[in-house]
Parts: structure tokens; sequence; C-alpha cells
């Protein structure tokens, strides 16, 4: 087997560097008190570069008193520092920079042609930056799709984006998103934002385009209001106006009504003055916004059932009324990873504030489960909980949705399982009598009654969406 001494080499080839020892090539770095020069050896150069192969081979650098020469002045000298000694030594650390200075080298390894820094760097920037990304989102998303190969920051952009939205809207460059950019984050259906704050941000973004506008809108002409019309027009069909409260209406959509056709804004104030109107522009209905969820036992469609039901829907389909999404799923135990006992569920499950708890029965396809919308807590075994807000389900071929009716008996704390009377789980859920059903506290029985081996479990903590 072959040994390996890698450190030595990075340190002789350094030296080289360093010490410039029959240089051939040399790069001017910077601008003016700013620059400096850099001795390289041509043969090192075009092995680690791709661009200076090709500059080399093409005549772009040119040939002074037998030297290459290359000018870099958009380049800053300590960033050329740092790629040229990792084009020596194959080592780098930028742990001491800051983040700006980390996306520049970024741009400069693209044009250098470092592949294989790319990754790296992006990751940096994503583990150890956030903050920094977070209020210059903009430009991490004009540089990150500038250059088709900066994958990682593309993905982070776009998945923050319509998770969190917010971090766009709220970054100190908001305003400054081109057009185009800003209009494929509206009419993402899976945006997670409430409708009025989306208004509230076009608004100010167009304002931000047109400077001439007046600060008070008390002041603006009819022409101020063509002007802002103008340029946000491509983005009302992409407000979920129906989503937006009579309230925000009267006091964020009616001020700039000249903006709106007449047709649109004659539709949305009979939708809000009249009883059982019935809307007319589809488009205007509100996102999927379908959640995403950990489990192995349901899919995005019925975490968001599920989710509407916690909202209030009584039906076995999401309704319009109910189509967005305002809470998330995060999982907190499974079975088949943690365990199926009683004194693991308590040690996960406890004190995690509201949970959907499911579970696939053996031999069976039909998942049950039950919303619980307080704490377990083992510390109040023997004791009932009161609520009118808890529910148990079977999601199968006929789905069941089964509401608390006798509120005092709704949730028993006890040192068991979860436990919602009419769904209970025992000591230990996957051997013989680890589930029991019976028909009790709900208004509608979701499994025959009897005792039952728990196949798979899962428990998930409920929150509202951070946006919201």
């Amino acid at each position: 087997m072959a040994a390996q001494f890698l450190p030595y080499l990075s340190q002789d080839l350094t030296k080289l560097l360093d010490n410039k020892k029959n240089y051939d090539f040399i790069i001017n770095v910077g601008n003016g008190n700013n620059g400096k020069e850099f001795c390289a050896h041509s043969i090192i150069l075009e092995t680690r570069s791709i661009y200076f192969e090709d500059a080399l081979s093409n005549g772009v650098a040119r040939k002074v008193n037998n030297n290459f020469v290359l000018d870099f002045p958009d380049i800053s000298v300590n960033l050329f520092n740092i790629l040229i000694r990792y084009i020596y030594g194959g080592t780098i650390n930028i742990d001491h920079n800051e983040a700006a200075d980390v996306l520049n080298l970024l741009i400069a390894c693209e044009k250098l042609r470092l592949k294989e820094l790319y990754d790296y760097i992006q990751d940096y920037l994503i583990v150890h930056h956030q903050t920094w990304l977070f209020q210059n989102f903009v430009l991490i998303q004009q540089v990150g799709f500038k250059y088709s190969e900066f994958t990682k920051l593309q993905n982070y952009w776009t998945k923050t984006v319509c998770e969190q939205p917010e971090i766009l809207f709220n970054a100190t460059d908001f305003t400054s998103i081109g057009k185009e950019e800003l209009l494929s984050v509206c009419k993402d259906e899976n945006l997670c934002t409430e409708e009025n704050k989306l208004w509230d941000h076009i608004i100010r973004w167009g304002k931000a385009q047109n400077n001439e506008l007046p600060e008070e809108i008390n002041n603006w002409t009819t022409n101020d209001f063509n002007i802002l019309k103008k340029t946000i027009d491509d983005f009302l069909p992409n407000i979920r106006f129906y989503d937006i409260s009579s309230d925000d209406f009267y006091y964020k959509i009616m001020p700039y009504s000249m903006i709106l056709p007449n047709e649109i804004y004659r539709e949305l104030s009979g939708y809000h003055l009249v009883s059982n109107w019935q809307p007319k522009f589809n488009n205007f209905m509100p996102r999927k916004n379908i959640p995403t969820i950990d489990s192995k036992l349901i899919n995005s469609e019925q975490a968001a059932l599920i989710s509407s039901w916690i909202q209030g829907n009584n039906d076995n389909k999401i309704s319009n009324k109910f189509k967005k999404i305002y809470y998330e799923f995060q999982l907190v135990t499974r079975g088949s990873r943690d365990g199926f006992t009683k004194t693991i569920f308590h040690k996960k499950c406890d004190n995690k504030g509201p949970t959907i708890t499911i579970v696939r029965l053996k031999g069976e396809t039909s998942i049950l489960g039950g919303y619980n919308p307080i704490n377990w807590d083992v510390s109040k075994s023997g004791s009932w909980e009161k609520t009118s807000d808890s529910f148990i389900f079977n999601l199968d071929k006929e789905i069941i949705l089964s509401r608390v009716q006798n509120y005092d008996n709704a949730i028993l704390q006890n040192n068991g399982g979860p436990n919602f009377q009419d769904l209970r789980f025992m000591s230990t859920f996957n051997v013989s009598d680890g589930v029991e059903c019976i028909k009790s506290s709900y208004n509608q029985k979701i499994h025959a009654e009897g005792n039952f081996i728990a196949n798979e479990y899962e428990v998930f903590s409920v929150a509202r969406k951070r946006n919201h």
C-alpha cells in the first residue's frame, strides 16, 4: 500500500510560492495602493486551474520580459492570496473572513474555475453566515442564479423563500429584487405567507421602484396611481384577495382601489360586503400550501387534511375554506426508531404542546390517530383533561373524523401511552393488547372495538407556522 505524505508536499509547494524561486508568471491583483504583484509558476497554475491553462494557450496571458502577465483588478489581494495558496498547497482557511468576502471568494473561484471549492464555500456560507444571508437575501439570489453551478445557494434560496418568505421580505435589500424573480415567488402555490402581508410587500416594492411617488398616499394624484399600477399590474393575478380579511380589505386594499381593474374591485367588494357571495375569479382562491411531513404512515395530503381538522374542518376532504394550511408537524418519536413503550413515549413526548398520534395496527391498512391540543404529562397520571378541541380519526378508504363530545373525558393523563379514551395505548404498544379501541367520549366509532397490536406508530408536535 502506498504511503502518502501530502502535508509535506503542500508545505514545500507553498514555500516555492513564497520564495519566488524560478517564477515565470506575474499576476497583478487589485488596483493602485491596494494592489499587489504575485510571482508564480506557469506549470503549477495551468495544472491546477483550467482558467490559467486556457489563458496560456489562447494568449490572454501576455508575455513581458520572458514572464507571463495577467491582471486581476476586480479581485482583492486578500482573497487572491487565499486562492493562490490553495492552488499551491491544497489547503484553505476562511474562518476569519467576513461573509461578504466569502461570497466574493466564491465568485473568484468561479472566475478561476476552481470547481472543487464551489460546494465547500457554499456550505460554509450557509452554515456559518446565516444571519448575513438573511439580511442580504436578494444578493444571494442574484449571485446564486447568475452562476449555474452554484446549485447549493440556488436550492437554499428557493427552499427558504418558500418556507420562510418573510426572510426575503424583511431583507435589507428586498426592494432591489428583480420583477421576474419576485413574480416567481408570488406565483408559488406552496408559498407560506398571509396574503395581506404579501400585498403589503408588493406595494412596498412597487413604491421603491418609483422614488418620485409621494410618501403619503393622500397626496397622490391619478397619475401617481397609474405609475404604481403599471409597475405591479402583473402581480395582481397572483394575490389571493379572497384570503384577505374584510378589515384588511378596508384598510389595505381600498386605499389602492384605483390600481385594481374595475371588475375585480367590484367582485372583491361584493365578496366582503354580501353574505353568501359566490367567488367569480378562481385564481384568487387559496394556495395549495401542502405541508411536508417526515412520516412512514401518512403523506403530505393526509397531513394537510389533519391540519384542516385542527382548523375546524369537519369533512373528509379539504374545502376551499381550509386550503390554507397554518400548521406544521414535527416528528417527535417513531416506534420502529425509538421503541414502542410508555417510558419512551413520555420521555419523548411530554410537555411538547399539542400533538398528533398516529398508528397502523398489525395486519391492517387503516391509519388510526388522535389530536391532543394540550401537553401530555405523566406527572398528572390519573387525571382527566377537559377540552373541546381533541379528535380521533381513521384514514382508510372511508375516512372517519370523530370529535370529542364528552369534553370532561377527552384526554386521560396516565403512566401508560397516549390515551384518548376511545383510542388507548397501553404499556407496550406492539404486543398483544397494546392498543385498545372503544366507543365512549367521541361522537363516532373509528374502529371495531377490541385490543390490537401496533405495527408502527408516530407522534408529531403541532405548531403554528412561523410566519403566522
